[in-house]
């Protein structure tokens, strides 16, 4: 009897994490590498139309004898707007804020990112891919104005992504 009921709850447990949507995503931008960036992000499920994401970035390369390196953190609060589907594949609209950090040998620049994209996620389980763009308030501070990257003010956001939902 004793052995019944563990079987009917191991049943139980592993047919409820096959039937049960998928939650989480696990990203990373693979043209990221083409310039010495490691991106990836985590997105949740909140609810069926909406989800938050955290992403991390890691920078490191040399340019003749300047070393630069850097950081980068990010967050996304996502509404998926289709109807027909729910979080985390369709359409959706996202208020994005990022921090990122880097320096070259003896300077630094701060980068503070806010403002807001549009996109949508494909899901074909397991497999994700994720575009999106939008406009965005850049704040850029830099010891060396050569490394400003030529921008301070409004611009646009764009993001490229392949992931794993599970």
């Amino acid at each position: 009897m004793i052995r019944k009921m563990y079987l009917m709850a191991i049943v139980l447990f592993v047919t409820g994490f096959t039937v049960k949507a998928q939650e989480n995503v696990i990203k990373a931008n693979p043209l990221a590498l083409l310039f010495g960036t490691m991106e990836i992000g985590y997105e949740r499920v909140i609810n069926q139309k909406q989800s938050f994401q955290v992403d991390l970035g890691y920078t490191s390369f040399t340019s003749g004898n300047l070393k630069y390196t850097g950081f980068g953190i990010g967050a996304q609060y996502r509404f998926y707007v289709q109807a027909d589907k729910n979080a985390p594949e369709g359409w959706f609209l996202a208020p994005v804020a990022n921090y990122s950090s880097s320096s070259a040998n003896d300077f630094k620049t701060t980068v503070l990112v806010a403002g807001g994209v549009g996109g949508y996620q494909w899901n074909w389980d397991p497999i994700t891919l994720d575009l999106y763009g939008g406009p965005a308030f850049f704040n850029v501070k830099s010891d060396d104005s050569a490394f400003n990257y030529g921008f301070d003010g409004l611009g646009m956001r764009l993001g490229f992504s392949l992931g794993f939902a599970f």
